[in-house]
């Protein structure tokens, strides 16, 4: 008893501490603009682990410490943290004080030269045939005020945005690292 006592006490003192210094600072820990997550990332999680790294209900520096945070991407006032998985990433966004926003299991099972058979002015359809399990959330929000874009995240570190006009058809496909 003593010692859980000494224990807790000593890790409550860790904590504090990392919250008096800052603890892990996001802003300074973004990664290189041209590294992929596959190169980034040093270790490859399974599906269970995934799912307690998107599940977690913490702080960015609490989640550093159980799970070592290796890829950061600034995107406006939101960072987004990647876990690569086997057939799969986990994608977490953290506002600037490092608090949780939200996490989803992505799956990544193309690679970003599939998709370099899509254009402007093909159809939603092409590109769901294409990518099933892309992430189409305009379709089910049922708010017409939802961008109509959808993401593919691939095997070899990208993220593919699509965006479509009132009709489904692409306006616009960006690429960019994980």
């Amino acid at each position: 008893m003593k010692n859980a006592m000494v224990l807790i006490l000593f890790l409550s003192l860790c904590l504090f501490g990392s919250c008096a210094t800052g603890g892990y600072n996001l802003s300074s820990e973004v990664s290189s603009p041209d590294k992929k997550l596959t190169d980034l990332a040093s270790k490859t999680y399974d599906d269970s682990t995934l799912l307690d790294i998107v599940n977690f209900d913490g702080s960015s520096d609490e989640l550093n410490v159980l799970y070592p945070i290796e890829c950061v991407r600034k995107l406006d006032d939101i960072y987004r943290v990647s876990y690569l998985g086997e057939d799969s990433v986990a994608v977490l966004l953290f506002d600037n004080s490092g608090n949780k926003l939200s996490g989803t299991i992505y799956d990544n099972q193309k690679s970003k030269s599939d998709f370099a058979e899509l254009e402007k002015g093909q159809s939603l359809q092409k590109v769901r045939e294409l990518d099933p399990n892309g992430a189409y959330i305009f379709l089910y929000t049922g708010s017409v005020d939802t961008p109509k874009i959808s993401s593919h995240y691939t095997n070899d570190g990208y993220l593919i945005t699509i965006e479509y006009d009132a009709s489904n058809i692409i306006t616009s496909i960006c690429e960019e690292l994980i």
